[in-house]
């Protein structure tokens, strides 16, 4: 994972430079939907770690700006104990539509996908990603910047 962490970074520092010369990025991450693991953790912290550095304008051409949204908030309050999914409204934690080697088909797709979190198995339903979106909006509000 630290060369995922490291893959990530250099994209960063190439979006950084010139000609694009961006100086604010915003990084979202759900690895695990609500699984944690050492090397997960590990993998944030190497990404926090060189933002934090990049933020002081060390190892990039010019200082910047960031913002972490960090998705396993959520599947954590949907997927962990109670009320979990409940205080969200939705009915279960399963995904609306039924897949298989074949894929996904739309015979005996629910037809109350409103309080399902999930659209197709690991993919968030509409208000998923509704509730997503607000997360993130409400990580940038909370953003300052030196």
């Amino acid at each position: 994972m630290p060369q995922a962490a490291q893959v990530i970074l250099n994209q960063i520092q190439i979006l950084a430079a010139p000609p694009t010369n961006a100086r604010a990025f915003l990084i979202t991450d759900v690895y695990g939907r609500g699984a944690h693991s050492a090397w997960g953790e590990a993998y944030k912290q190497s990404i926090y770690s060189g933002l934090a550095q990049y933020h002081d304008g060390t190892n990039i051409s010019a200082p910047i700006n960031w913002a972490f949204a960090n998705f396993a908030h959520i599947w954590d309050g949907v997927l962990d104990g109670p009320p979990g999914y409940r205080a969200f409204g939705y009915t279960n934690t399963s995904a609306c539509t039924t897949c298989n080697d074949d894929g996904c088909t739309m015979v005996g797709m629910c037809d109350d996908a409103e309080h399902y979190f999930y659209w197709i198995p690991g993919h968030p339903s509409k208000e998923g990603m509704r509730i997503m979106a607000d997360y993130v909006e409400e990580v940038l509000a909370r953003c300052t910047y030196e």
